[in-house]
This record gives structure tokens, sequence and C-alpha cells, in this order.
């Protein structure tokens, strides 16, 4: 599990962690939950991958601290356990979830893409799916005793059926269809995902520069819409409020009709009583409505 250079030859010293620095790498403890069983693993190798050699009997006692509840039961009803991989083969035994080969194949090739589902979605959850079918083939194969030749060809064949499978689930037939055309048999999964974002991308740039004309239209319609409201309300504090020269409802003074008071008329008018004579008559003197002090 340790690191090779690029010649192949020494391991990197300056690439290793400690060993409380890989235990973040094992953010759950497993308790015996078959469903967490194989992301479990999964994490703990993970660790394993990136501690020096040295380290790993450190490390595999902070491993078993991660394991609770039954499993640790199970654990330590064992005498000899004194490594990771012998403590992953009882926790296989007894939580492991056996699916046969043909469990995860079947699944791998019925799954489609949704009318909503991105591309990116579709790819990890093809990944996840073909993961799965790898391990099983693998376990397959090594239950059957192949050789390693047979093992490799067995292997190039799932890679094939996993990029036929990505390419089949497709929902957009563009984009399958940009997708065969630019890959070639040899292409890897990450070849073909990549070709399918890119299409994407693509069909959603077109998309929108078909729309913005309609974008302005609907920017257009707001525009007046708040225009009317505002009309609207005019329209309505003029017939609550009305004039302000005649007193009279359903206009404005600059639209009234009738002529402004004059700088006489208007002194009268203030001398004149409360009772709204004056302003009743449009604002003309009213020989009746004059109040004469002796």
């Amino acid at each position: 599990m340790s690191e090779i250079s690029s010649d192949g030859n020494e391991p990197h010293p300056n690439r290793y962690i400690s060993v409380p620095k890989a235990m973040q790498l094992i953010p759950k403890q497993f308790t015996g939950n078959p469903v967490e069983l194989c992301e479990f693993i999964q994490n703990v190798e993970a660790a394993y991958e990136v501690v020096e050699p040295v380290n790993y009997i450190l490390l595999f006692k902070f491993v078993c601290a991660e394991i609770g509840g039954e499993a640790k039961t199970k654990l330590l009803a064992r005498t000899h356990v004194n490594n990771w991989e012998q403590a992953k083969a009882i926790l296989e035994e007894n939580y492991s979830v056996r699916r046969t080969l043909d469990y995860y194949a079947h699944k791998a090739f019925n799954s489609k893409q949704q009318l909503n589902e991105t591309v990116s979605k579709w790819g990890t959850q093809m990944d996840t799916m073909c993961g799965d079918l790898q391990r099983a083939a693998h376990k397959h194969m090594e239950d059957l005793a192949w050789s390693g030749e047979k093992r490799e060809g067995g292997g190039d064949l799932i890679d094939l059926l996993i990029c036929a499978c990505f390419i089949q689930g497709l929902y957009d037939e563009l984009i399958k269809t940009m997708v065969k055309m630019k890959g070639s048999i040899n292409s890897p999964m990450a070849q073909f995902v990549e070709v399918a974002l890119e299409e994407e991308s693509a069909i959603r740039s077109e998309c929108f520069k078909r729309n913005p004309l309609e974008q302005g239209q609907i920017g257009n319609q707001k525009n007046k819409d708040v225009h009317c409201v505002k009309h609207e309300h005019k329209e309505v504090r003029v017939a609550t409020q009305g004039c302000h020269r005649c007193h009279k409802k359903g206009h404005i003074a600059r639209n009234c009709g009738k002529l402004p008071l004059s700088v006489g008329e208007a002194r009268v008018t203030r001398r004149e009583t409360g009772n709204g004579a004056a302003l009743a008559t449009g604002g003309r003197r009213s020989p009746k409505g004059l109040q004469v002090r002796v």
C-alpha cells in the first residue's frame, strides 16, 4: 500500500502523512450496518495508502477503535486478528451484502439518465454502479481461478461494457450521437463523460442565444405593468382627493375649468364664514355670504 516513485523503485516518504491525519479519512464509525460496510472499507484502505508502512500496526489500532457495537464483538471473538486484512475478512464475512455479478450487470444495463438529471450526476451514478460491477466481476474471476491473462482480458471487457452502459443510458439523443462520433472503442470512461459534458454545455448555450428576444419581451411587459400600476395609483389619488381649486372630485387643479382667484377675491374669501359658501360657488363673491361688521 506504499506509494512508489515515478521510476517504480523507491517510495516517497514526503508524501506520507501521520496516522492521526490519516484517520480523518475515516469520518464515521462502523457499528455493524451492512449498508455502511463498503464505504468504511474504502475509507480505511484510503488511510493505509497515505501512511508509511512502518506505521501500519499503529494505524490498525486506530482503525479497531473505529469499529464498535456488534461488529466490535465479532472481532473480539476471534483470537488472532493482527492486521487489517484479517479484520476486513471478518467484517465481510458477517456484514457484506452478498450480491451476484448478474445483479450488478442487470442494474448497470437497465439504468437510464432521467429528464432533469445532468450529465455530471449521471456519470457519477454510473461510476458507482460500474465500480460495484467491476468488484463483483473480479471476485467472480478469482473464484473461478482465472489466470492473470484471462483476468486482464475480462477486465478490459468490463471496461467496454461500462462505457456502453453510460452512452446508451444518456437521455438526449443528440448528446448520445456526438459521444459515439467523438469517442473510440479504446477511449476511457472519463473521456466519454467529458465529451458529453461539452455537448450539454453547447446545447445550453444555444438555447440561451435563442431566447434573448423573449427575455426582452418579458422585461418590457414588466415595465409596462409597473407603468400601469403607477397610473392606476394616480387615478385613485385624483378620485379621492379632488381639485384644490373648486374642491370637486374627478380632476386636479391644473385641469380645472374654473379661473383662479384674484388677490382681492382671495382676501374676501378668507373673511367669509367657514360654512363653505364661497367655496361652493366656485370662489366667486356672494353678497349673501358676506359678513359686514359694524
